[in-house]
């Protein structure tokens, strides 16, 4: 009993002493209310209703997120000066979120910096200059003063204004001095880089003046062999790092929206020895995106609003913090572990590394096998699985005409239509009885199909109050549209076409459908077009 007292006194201290909570925060031109002349044409004091009852708000609401996301360390990007980032310190520490140690960098003629909150004591810290001209922002190093040392850079790439080759610069001068590290120096690399996680792999044509190499993905190397590094892979690389959205599923890949495009141009990035389980490393799966409700309006980030050429005071930022944990705890670290670690594992028994490894191995099943398990836990092989329809990043696979058909939801970029392979899945889950794969790699592209053969006519029967079929590609569908139903042979159908444009579809057109899902919602089977190109009008 006396020991259970002494535990529940100590346990605030226990729980918080070896973890840090880091994150990173685009806060949208958080300008002062003081003309220095490098600001934003918009930004000029007492112009577009930007004076200082209007600065006051954006401290207010950007201290409001911070408090709420409560992270030991923060960095930060758009913050004007040394005295914005003062009068957030001064107000956070009102509001008793306090983080008494900051820095930023200093580039003369520059809009806006980078910058860093902590509420850990900073050991030093200095600028990455990048280039001289205007559009290249510095780099902020800053080392935090703890046991053993960790090294944050803060970032703040080009816009996407500017082509690649702007980018690989920041990338290549914070390579540069990563290598001037101590060779066991842990570090972080975050921020805001305008760069996707898998910029390489989609980059536009007026950007690519790189010859398709990538600051994130080809410098920093978090793509090997055209594929993302996960924290499982076994990498055969002197020098790689992973990009934590690899930890998740593609759909949910995104904390910026631009006029309604997600994505993650905001990342953490960590080596390998953070990987380690020696002085800091990464606590695995605790990256996450902050996604408080009032952070969203009308389904879309409610960002700081200027209207009608005016700030209206109204809304936090365009870009969603993200954050990790991590923590040097662990017994291999000994050496940094601390008489309260000790005393916790008197209580917390302490899982085998045997038995970890044992359930992170993946197991080998059938695609028909996969599909009765409603989600898993880790990773599963498929093998000789074909692609027998692809739309976009989504599609469709299965391993025989009449073998289960299993969705891959925007997981399916790097598959084609037509091919079949060995596949590794991280994620699945169940979707109104439709069965989704939202993770995956290729381990082995091993066969070529023709798609048609394993794709069915549609029959009336496949559309019967039952579970079969759901999931399926039916083929040469004619009917007659009207109100969302199709009507083939005298009978409606639900007809849901996933594009928005569909305004030439009116009530009686007579429609031929070259292919289309069987889906189910809300429980009522329903054929689901995911491209107008699969749709004909006929006369």
């Amino acid at each position: 009993m006396k020991k259970l007292i002494i535990l529940l006194l100590l346990l605030p201290i226990l729980l918080l002493s070896k973890e840090l909570v880091i994150a990173s925060y685009n806060v949208d031109n958080l300008f002062d209310d003081v003309n220095n002349g490098t600001e934003y044409s918009d930004y000029i004091l007492n112009k577009h209703n930007w004076n200082s009852i209007t600065f006051k708000k954006k401290i207010e609401h950007i201290a409001r997120v911070i408090c709420e996301l409560n992270a030991d360390v923060i960095g930060l990007q758009e913050v004007e000066n040394e005295n914005a980032l003062k009068v957030l310190q001064h107000y956070l520490k009102r509001s008793n979120c306090k983080y008494p140690y900051s820095a930023i960098t200093h580039k003369r003629g520059l809009a806006i910096q980078v910058a860093l909150l902590s509420k850990v004591k900073l050991k030093h810290n200095r600028d990455i200059r990048v280039g001289y001209a205007s559009n290249f922002r510095d780099i902020l190093k800053v080392t935090l003063q703890t046991t053993p040392k960790l090294t944050i850079y803060v970032n703040h790439w080009s816009s996407k204004r500017a082509k690649e080759s702007a980018r690989l610069r920041s990338a290549r001068a914070l390579v540069k001095d990563i290598k001037k590290l101590p060779k066991s120096r842990e570090y972080i690399i975050l921020g805001d880089f305008n760069s996707r996680y898998n910029e390489c792999q989609n980059i536009s044509a007026k950007n690519n003046d790189t010859n398709r190499v990538c600051g994130i993905d080809t410098i920093l190397k978090t793509y090997i062999n055209g594929k993302i590094n996960k924290l499982n892979s076994q990498i055969e690389a002197s020098f790689y790092h992973y990009n934590l959205w690899s930890e998740i599923a593609p759909y949910k890949r995104w904390s910026h929206s631009y006029y309604g495009n997600k994505g993650a141009i905001d990342s953490i990035i960590i080596p390998p020895n953070l990987l380690d389980n020696r002085g800091w490393f990464y606590k695995r799966g605790s990256f996450g995106v902050f996604k408080k409700s009032y952070l969203f309006k009308n389904g879309s980030i409610n960002a700081w609003e200027y209207k009608n050429g005016k700030y209206t005071g109204k809304g936090y930022s365009d870009h969603l913090p993200i954050y990790a944990t991590f923590s040097n705890s662990l017994k291999e670290n000994s050496k940094y572990e601390s008489f309260f670690d000790k005393f916790w594992k008197l209580f917390v028994p302490r899982v085998k590394e045997s038995s970890k490894k044992q359930l992170s191995q993946a197991k080998e099943m059938s695609l028909n096998e996969l599909a009765l398990v409603e989600k898993i836990d880790s990773p599963v092989i498929v093998k000789n699985v074909c692609v027998v329809f692809k739309r976009g990043d989504s599609g469709v696979i299965k391993s025989s005409i009449n073998s289960k058909a299993i969705m891959l939801y925007k997981c399916a970029k790097e598959l084609k239509e037509g091919s079949c392979y060995n596949l590794k899945i991280y994620k699945k889950k169940r979707y109104f009885n439709l069965d989704e794969i939202l993770d995956l790699d290729i381990l082995k592209d091993v066969a070529k199909i023709g798609v048609n053969s394993y794709i069915k006519e549609f029959k009336p029967y496949m559309m019967r109050d039952n579970l079969e079929n759901i999931g399926d590609i039916v083929k040469n569908i004619r009917g007659i549209y009207s109100n969302g139903y199709i009507k083939v042979n005298g009978k409606d159908y639900k007809l849901y076409i996933k594009q928005k444009n569909r305004r030439w579809l009116k009530n009686g057109s007579y429609l031929y459908i070259k292919k289309a899902q069987i889906g189910y919602y809300k429980g009522e089977k329903e054929l689901v077009v995911y491209s107008l190109k699969d749709i004909i009008k006929e006369n």
